[in-house]
C-alpha cells in the first residue's frame, strides 16, 4: 500500500496525498542523531542508517542517503524494541520486514541479520 500511493489490491486505503505527506521531512533542519541508551538491559546504543542526516516523517525515519547494497535515498524505515525492523523503498519498489523477539534492541546479531537480509533482497531483485 505504501509503495502504491495508498492503494492495495485495487482498494484505496490512504489518499496519495497522505502517503506523500507521511514520507515528507517534518522536522525541518533538525536531524536524527545516534541514540545513547538509558537502559542497557533493554537497548544498546543505536545509530541510524546515516547518523546526523536522517529525518523524521509521520511514522517513519527517512533515510536521506542510499545504503550500499540496499535501500535508496528517500527510503522510509522504522524499528521496534524487540529487534523488529522494516523499510519501504519507493524508488526501487521494494519493502522488507524482519521480525524477531529478543532484547536488547539493536543487538549486533539482529543488525547483522537485517543487513544480510536487506542485501539479499536487493541482490535477488537485481537478477
Amino acid at each position: 500500500m505504501l509503495l502504491n500511493d495508498g492503494e492495495l489490491d485495487g482498494a484505496r486505503i490512504l489518499s496519495a496525498e497522505t502517503v506523500r505527506s507521511m514520507a515528507k521531512n517534518h522536522i525541518g533542519d533538525l536531524t536524527v542523531p545516534a541514540l545513547e541508551t538509558a537502559r542497557p538491559e533493554l537497548s544498546h546504543d543505536f545509530t541510524f542508517v546515516d547518523d546526523g542526516r536522517d529525518k523524521f516523517g509521520l511514522g517513519f525515519l527517512i533515510n536521506f542517503s542510499a545504503k550500499e547494497g540496499g535501500r535508496s535515498s528517500g527510503s522510509l524505515a522504522w524499528a521496534g524494541l524487540y529487534n523488529t525492523y522494516f523499510w519501504v523503498d519507493p524508488q526501487a519498489g521494494i519493502t522488507g520486514v524482519i521480525l524477531s523477539q529478543f532484547l536488547p534492541f539493536s543487538d549486533p546479531r539482529a543488525l547483522e541479520t537485517l543487513d544480510l537480509f536487506e542485501r539479499g533482497v536487493y541482490d535477488l531483485m537485481a537478477e
